[in-house]
């Protein structure tokens, strides 16, 4: 009976040259080896190769037990290759799909006149690859002969192998089609989404503000005093004429003034030649509009304003003689300016103090970006001190008001707030699009009001960027062997494609998925 096959297990970072180390220390003629999905002594279709000839060299028979993609490589190095150890033990050979034309060389030594089972498995996939497959046989000596030959010293030659299978490795490696596939991934936004986070409180921050500024009163009031001075009436009549108090004389009809008593005019007298002398009376006038208007020159007052009175002094219609005149001038009208603090003036020192104490508070919390705070309680307000009888005064330009501010406010750490609004997002799975996940660094808190009880109470708005999820080992295994086209529609569920190809004349992606990189970008 044969005798029972060493099992040999890989590491994924084995390297080909250890590999082959292990094969050759091998006890008994048969060997299995067995690859995790990804293996570096096993990712070459030239180391594999390389592995088969020394096996062979040493009339040792050579399994392999692996992925899919790495049974297709050990397929074209000429190696068994079984999905399962109880596979390979049961004999049953795996034959992998016929490869894209690539132009295989298999390395295969002279069969013996009776070929080993593995050996002749290989048969159906020498057959199966494409007319540019070579075989070449190279010449071995029969076992039987090798083992009358007696027993031989094995000289290790992996430490002189070891440099040149290194770049042998590294050129076939970098020979071998590549592609790049960039995945950018479709983004949606989620929220925002308001949740209320409640925290014990982990402090308070307390102080007093104060705050004096100045106010300009802004109002006025101007004090206007009429001219005053003296009108003589003359009287053409024969008989005497009243003129009320109040009566309006005025320069021209324009600046009025007012008698400011009553007075009779005696009656007009009668000389020789029958010429008539008028009687005379002065009285004292103000100006009806007080102020400077008033001020007139001497002899400017020259007309009565009431059309009885007038009627009454000239005493027959065609007198054109003057009824009224001033002899001096008027005096004494002008406007004086008075500046009066008014409310307005009042309020808009009152709104300063408070912008002022709130802009100080507000430093003091805003220089602790660390901690959320508490909103003002009710009771927290400006105490701004009002002198009563400040509204009103006159001729005071400018004043100044103080006040003061007395805080207390509640806070906690402001990492805690996001941490758990954060949380509350990613737990509620309902905001997420199915198949997609919440992108990395994409969540953005915003926290509002607070208020502060027991516990801290606060109001935070949750904004996030949701993008498919992509599995890029699965979708190398989906789109390998593809043309560009094809693995564009296969991956447009996912998002927006690009995909360069390595070296430029090849038309699709590498069958091998290790040789394919995916990238994905996020909007």
């Amino acid at each position: 009976m044969p005798d029972e096959p060493q099992l040999i297990y890989l590491e994924p970072d084995d390297e080909i040259t250890s590999l082959i180390r292990r094969v050759r220390a091998a006890e008994g003629s048969s060997v299995v080896v067995v690859a995790p999905g990804r293996s570096r002594a096993t990712s070459s279709t030239v180391a594999l190769r390389l592995l088969a000839q020394v096996a062979e060299e040493q009339g040792r028979s050579l399994a392999l037990v692996a992925d899919a993609a790495t049974r297709a490589l050990a397929g074209e190095a000429g190696i068994s290759a079984f999905a399962s150890v109880a596979e390979a033990a049961a004999g049953g050979a795996y034959v992998s799909a016929a490869p894209a034309p690539r132009a295989p060389i298999h390395v295969v030594r002279d069969l013996p006149a009776a070929p080993r089972p593995e050996l002749a498995r290989l048969a159906p996939m020498v057959a199966a690859a494409s007319d540019e497959t070579v075989v070449t046989r190279l010449p071995t000596q029969p076992r039987a002969a090798r083992r009358a030959a007696g027993p031989r010293v094995a000289v290790p030659r992996w430490p002189f192998l070891a440099v040149p299978l290194a770049i042998l490795l590294a050129v076939g490696a970098a020979l071998l089609p590549g592609a790049t596939v960039r995945i950018t991934a479709a983004t949606s936004v989620i929220g925002p989404k308001s949740y209320q986070i409640q925290l014990p409180v982990a402090g308070h921050q307390s102080g007093d503000l104060s705050s004096t500024k100045p106010g300009t009163a802004t109002g006025q009031r101007l004090e206007e005093v009429p001219a005053t001075g003296s009108v003589t009436f003359s009287n053409w009549n024969t008989v005497a004429v009243e003129v009320p108090v109040g009566s309006h004389v005025s320069v021209a009809g324009t600046t009025a003034f007012a008698t400011v008593k009553r007075i009779v005019v005696p009656r007009a007298h009668l000389k020789a030649g029958n010429k008539i002398e008028p009687s005379q009376e002065s009285v004292g006038v103000s100006a009806v509009e007080p102020g400077p208007t008033g001020n007139v020159a001497a002899g400017a007052i020259d007309t009565v304003d009431s059309p009885s009175l007038r009627a009454f002094l000239r005493g027959f219609p065609d007198n054109a003689n003057r009824l009224v005149t001033n002899r001096d001038p008027t005096t004494g009208g002008v406007e004086t300016p008075h500046t009066v603090i008014q409310q307005s003036d009042v309020d808009a020192v009152v709104s300063a103090i408070k912008a002022d104490l709130d802009a100080q508070l507000a430093t003091i919390l805003d220089g602790q970006a660390d901690r959320v705070f508490a909103d003002a309680p009710a009771g927290e307000a400006p105490k701004i001190d009002i002198p009563s009888d400040l509204l009103g005064q006159e001729d005071t330009a400018t004043f100044e008001l103080s006040g003061t501010l007395s805080y207390d406010r509640a806070y906690v750490a402001r990492t805690d707030v996001e941490e758990q609004a954060k949380a509350q997002l990613l737990a509620n799975t309902a905001a997420i699009p199915a198949g997609a996940s919440i992108v990395d660094g994409s969540i953005e808190v915003t926290i509002g009001s607070a208020t502060a009880g027991s516990q801290m109470q606060i109001n935070a708005s949750v904004r996030a960027q949701a993008a498919a999820s992509i599995d890029t080992a699965a979708i190398r295994d989906r789109i390998a062997g593809m043309t560009v086209d094809e693995a564009k529609a296969a991956l447009a569920d996912v998002g927006d494609v690009s995909i360069d190809l390595w070296p430029g004349w090849v038309d699709r992606l590498p069958r091998l998925p290790f040789r394919i990189s995916v990238e994905t970008v996020t909007k």
